[in-house]
C-alpha cells in the first residue's frame, strides 16, 4: 500500500486535498486498483485473501460499470498515478506503467487487434491527453507527452511530444531552448 500513499501524495500535490480528495472517484478507482494487484502480488493467506478477492472483484465492477473505469489488477502501474477525471479509462492487464504518470480520461492502454501481441510499456513521468489510445507492444520514454485524440501504434523517445492518427512526433527531445541559453552564433544578426 506504499504505491497508494504515493498515489496519495501526488494528488495533494496538485492542490488535492480534504474531502475533495477522497471524494474523488479517480482516487478510489485507483485505491480498488492497488488492493487488487496487492492480491495477486503479496498473495496473503487464504483466510485473507478469498474475502479480499471478492471485495476487490465487486469493487472493480462497481468501476467498471458505474465509472467507466477498467484498471486490470494484473497490470503493472508505478506509484504516483494521477488519474485526471473518472470516464472511459481501460488498463490492460499486460500493460507497464511507470512512476509519476498522468492520465486523462477516455484513455487506453492496451493490445492491438491487427494480430500484434503485446501491451504499451509507458516509462516514468509520462503524461498521455484525453481520448489517446496506446496499442500493442509499444515503448513509450521517460517524459513523453501524448496529446489529446493521438492515436500510438509506434514507439515513443524519452521526451518527445506525439500528437496525431496515427501519433507523429511534433517536438522531438531536446527542440526546446530555454530563455537562459544563448542563441546560436548569427541568429540575432541584424
Amino acid at each position: 500500500m506504499n504505491k497508494f500513499s504515493e498515489d496519495i501524495a501526488r494528488y495533494r500535490s496538485k492542490g488535492h486535498g480534504g474531502k475533495e480528495l477522497w471524494l474523488n472517484a479517480a482516487v478510489w478507482a485507483i485505491a480498488f486498483y492497488r488492493l487488487g494487484n496487492w492480491i495477486n502480488v503479496a498473495r496473503p493467506v487464504w483466510l485473507i485473501r478469498i474475502p479480499a478477492k471478492v471485495f476487490s472483484f465487486a469493487a472493480n465492477k462497481f468501476c467498471e460499470v458505474f465509472m467507466e473505469m477498467c484498471i486490470d489488477a494484473q497490470a503493472s502501474i508505478g506509484p504516483g498515478l494521477c488519474i485526471g477525471h473518472i470516464g472511459g479509462v481501460h488498463i490492460n492487464p499486460e500493460a507497464v506503467i511507470g512512476r509519476n504518470c498522468d492520465i486523462a480520461h477516455h484513455v487506453t492502454i492496451g493490445t492491438s487487434a491487427m494480430g500484434r501481441q503485446g501491451a504499451p510499456l509507458i516509462g516514468d513521468d509520462v503524461y498521455i491527453g484525453t481520448g489517446a489510445t496506446l496499442v500493442g507492444k509499444i515503448r513509450v520514454g521517460n517524459g513523453a507527452k501524448i496529446a489529446a485524440n493521438t492515436l500510438v501504434i509506434s514507439n515513443i523517445p524519452e521526451g518527445a511530444t506525439v500528437m496525431g492518427v496515427p501519433g507523429r512526433i511534433i517536438l522531438a527531445p531536446g527542440a526546446v531552448r530555454s530563455a537562459a541559453e544563448p542563441a546560436p552564433e548569427g541568429a540575432n544578426a541584424e
